[in-house]
């Protein structure tokens, strides 16, 4: 699909990023910097993030009278077939004003882009609710699907994904929950779909999507971990099947997802330090806190007071000494913070080939370094 963005700008705008992490680390030079910037040139309109904000809001309102100006003329009573007419309408105003503005403003992802986006979304699933009043939620969840698909491939918008991720899951989850048989396979089918989305954006290395493939393999990690947690999948099991005990009774393969709940942290723990991957060692660090939780929630002993004590007292023990071991770098980790480099592909040499630098031999290594998309060596 024809993205509404420029690419070369986009991947300019990630290399300039990247120089500028760069230059706060010594590496080049403030001169380098500005030829980094004078060849690899974008023209995109980014204001701050409170413009942004204003930005933002002032569309929405300016969408939201353009909607009250043509009910005047297409109210009709109020009807169904007026409403559909009516958002319509507002979609043709809305998707024309953020193409157009998009090219001729260069706008990227300033606010304004933004609420025209989600106005537009908006406007497109009206007619749907409206004209198909009956469906079932999995049904609504196939037209939102579509709508939220395109949102993502054109517009690479960061909350279209999460809505995309969204019904992705309800989609799957409303179809299981009709059968008996789906309720007790929901959380291996939560686990399963979670794992191939996961696999699946981690192929993705358009520069154009980066933003949304950080955010689905965020939330596809943690519904991972969700989909094999004993306290979700137990506490889950007795809302929908409506047993209202004082006690949520037992499920099955119990066993199964004690193991689950600290062999899923253990591996996004181990994985993370062995890819270099800030996100899933970080998620392993979570959600093994939340499977501390767990086990301590049905099985706990101490107090809340207590427990709260003991584990502060911990984690306080367990981060100075890590940060004083991994002061200085041990085993390919170190404490000190490495996370901006955001264009995977871009190597020195290629900036060294622009600015008419050779690479120099001995010193910092360019490349490497997959670590969420944000390690630039073997070390993080």
């Amino acid at each position: 699909m024809k993205k509404a963005y420029n690419q070369n700008w986009i991947e300019n705008l990630k290399i300039q990023e990247t120089a500028s992490y760069w230059l706060s680390k010594n590496l080049i030079s403030a001169d380098q910097l500005s030829t980094i910037k004078a060849v690899f040139a974008e023209h995109f309109y980014r204001p701050g993030i409170f413009i942004k904000i204003g930005l933002f809001l002032f569309a929405i309102i300016a969408c939201s009278f353009f909607a009250g100006f043509a009910s005047i003329f297409l109210s009709g009573g109020g009807s169904d077939a007026a409403i559909v007419v009516l958002s319509l309408v507002c979609l043709g105003g809305y998707a024309f004003s953020l193409e157009y503005l998009i090219k001729t403003r260069n706008l990227f992802h300033s606010g304004v882009d933004n609420a025209l986006l989600y106005s537009a979304i908006g406007a497109a699933m009206t007619p749907v609710f409206i004209l198909f009043n009956n469906l079932e939620i999995w049904q609504y969840c196939i037209c939102m699907l579509f709508i939220f698909l395109f949102a993502v491939l054109r517009y690479a918008d960061f909350f279209a994904a999460l809505g995309l991720f969204a019904v992705i899951l309800t989609l799957v989850a409303t179809l299981l929950v009709k059968f008996p048989l789906g309720k007790a396979l929901l959380p291996f089918a939560v686990m399963a779909l979670s794992a191939a989305i996961y696999l699946a954006v981690k192929r993705i290395k358009d520069t154009y999507y980066h933003d949304c493939v950080k955010l689905l393999e965020i939330l596809s990690l943690v519904t991972f971990y969700l989909g094999g947690n004993y306290l979700v999948v137990r506490e889950g099991n007795a809302f929908l099947n409506e047993l209202n005990a004082p006690v949520s009774p037992q499920v099955a393969f119990a066993p199964l997802f004690y193991f689950f709940t600290i062999i899923i942290p253990l591996a996004f723990i181990i994985g993370g330090v062995r890819k270099k991957d800030r996100i899933l060692f970080i998620l392993g660090l979570l959600s093994f806190a939340f499977s501390v939780f767990t086990y301590k929630f049905y099985f706990g002993f101490l107090t809340p007071a207590q427990g709260i004590t003991v584990a502060g007292a911990l984690m306080i023990l367990l981060a100075v000494a890590s940060i004083k071991y991994f002061h200085t770098a041990k085993h390919g980790i170190t404490d000190e913070q490495d996370s901006k480099r955001k264009f995977a592909n871009l190597e020195a040499i290629i900036v060294a080939q622009q600015i008419g630098q050779s690479p120099q031999h001995g010193g910092p290594e360019f490349g490497g370094g997959d670590f969420g998309g944000g390690g630039a060596g073997d070390a993080y």
